[in-house]
């Protein structure tokens, strides 16, 4: 006969809990705002900051292996295209390059699962906008040169882009209830200020995308916030909003071929073909063809031996073999790592905007509506710059860093054991304790 094992009634219960981790020190912040204003501003021997930051995210990401490594396993599809790259090693006629090039896209998402991991959206937004504060004063002087290829910013596009970037995050900063009050003073200024920059640039890209992010934020700030309070509110403007989108696409469809499309870059004072885009993009639809699945290899178009290169640098009068790109995002992957590639890097930015918009679905505050308009920005700028398919770029990091945000909340939560009194467990149920 088996005698029970009384439980004595006060014995204490132990429950488990998941508690949020501190947030990341302030000197830690620091050093995510001293990475990203290396990787804004190009500078001549930037890799003598730049590699040893790399160095400690690596020593930071083997330090908190545990917190982490789950997350890099739930961010799987961020390394499809690194490790394509690398393998391409193979057939690339650089297959060195080819495989450091493989890597170092492989760290740059690492550093982006870091940086995502280890702070919340709000650190990350206001570790990103000090770098761009600072990194606005540089480009003050700059903006006289654009014209002139001289100086850091040797194209008016990068300029545009990462001033359009800046104002975005100044604006978010400086409407974050969220933020310290003396942050959100300094941050205005800013908006104002890199506006009249992108203004300068003369970028259609940026003035449009500037544009739409006032918009978004604005709404989102005087708004949004306020539709909770009327039921099915939301759902009835995102609704309309979708519905206003497809009429517009549908009136664009259906004018005469081009125009409406034609007169609208002649008012920003562009031509029909995108300075010389739609050139480029023919060609490499053409080049395209004699390696169609896996393309030339990672990093083995661009050179002074490849024809094809040297012809497409001497009708866009850039110096022979000069780094270019087909100013593409798909026709660059295209161009390297063929069809498959081309889907890998299709599922990666598809990936990473989904995951931005669902968490501003769940969080809905202005951090979230900052990374997912910073998402956005980035997803528009793949169709005209090929900044997805590089290493260390802002985009890119940017980009990844608010796709990961989404699954990073749980990373950052740590699970505590603790020893309930039975009648207290009993009493305030498993989600009593703590308080």
């Amino acid at each position: 006969m088996v005698t029970p094992v009384m439980t004595p009634p006060n014995a204490p219960v132990l429950q488990a809990f998941d508690v949020a981790r501190s947030p990341a020190p302030l000197w830690e912040q620091g050093l995510v705002s001293l990475w990203f204003l290396v990787t804004f501003i190009p500078f001549e021997n930037d890799e003598l900051l730049l590699y040893p930051l790399a160095l400690y995210f690596v020593a930071s990401f083997v330090l908190h292996i545990r917190q982490l490594l789950p997350l890099v396993l739930r961010c799987w599809p961020l390394f499809l295209v690194p490790a394509l790259a690398a393998f391409s090693m193979f057939w690339s006629p650089v297959s060195s390059l080819s495989l450091r090039f493989g890597i170092m896209m492989t760290l740059t998402a690492l550093i982006a699962i870091s940086i995502a991991g280890r702070l919340t959206p709000r650190q990350i937004v206001g570790s990103v906008f000090v770098a761009c504060a600072l990194s606005v004063f540089v480009a003050i002087p700059e903006s006289g040169s654009l014209n002139d290829q001289e100086g850091l910013y040797v194209q008016k596009n990068i300029f545009a882009i990462r001033m359009t970037i800046a104002m975005v995050l100044a604006l978010g900063v400086a409407l974050d209830r969220g933020q310290h009050i003396l942050f959100r003073l300094i941050a205005l200024p800013f908006v104002p200020l890199t506006l009249y920059l992108i203004l300068i640039a003369e970028s259609a890209t940026a003035l449009l995308l500037s544009a739409a992010a006032l918009v978004i934020l604005g709404t989102i700030w005087l708004l949004w916030s306020n539709f909770e309070r009327v039921r099915h509110l939301r759902v009835i403007v995102l609704g309309f909003a979708m519905v206003v989108a497809l009429v517009g696409g549908l009136v664009v469809a259906n004018a005469p071929t081009g125009s409406l499309i034609d007169q609208g870059l002649s008012a920003l004072g562009k031509d029909s073909s995108l300075t010389g885009r739609t050139e480029l993009w023919s060609a490499a639809e053409r080049i395209s063809k004699e390696r169609p699945w896996l393309g030339v290899g990672a990093e083995g178009f661009w050179k002074p031996w490849i024809g094809e290169a040297e012809s497409i640098l001497d009708w866009s009068y850039k110096p022979s073999g000069s780094k270019f790109s087909f100013h593409s995002t798909y026709y660059e992957v295209l161009i390297h790592l063929g069809y498959i590639g081309l889907g890998f890097m299709v599922f990666q930015i598809v990936w990473c905007a989904f995951n931005a918009l669902r968490a501003w679905i769940s969080q809905q505050d202005m951090p979230s509506a900052m990374l997912l308009t910073l998402s956005a920005l980035s997803v528009t700028t793949t169709f005209t710059e090929s900044y997805m398919f590089s290493v260390f770029d802002i985009n890119a990091m940017l980009f990844m860093v608010a796709g990961v945000s989404a699954l990073a909340a749980k990373s950052r939560l740590e699970r505590v054991v603790y020893a309930v009194p039975a009648d207290a467990a009993v009493q305030n149920g498993i989600d009593g304790y703590p308080a």
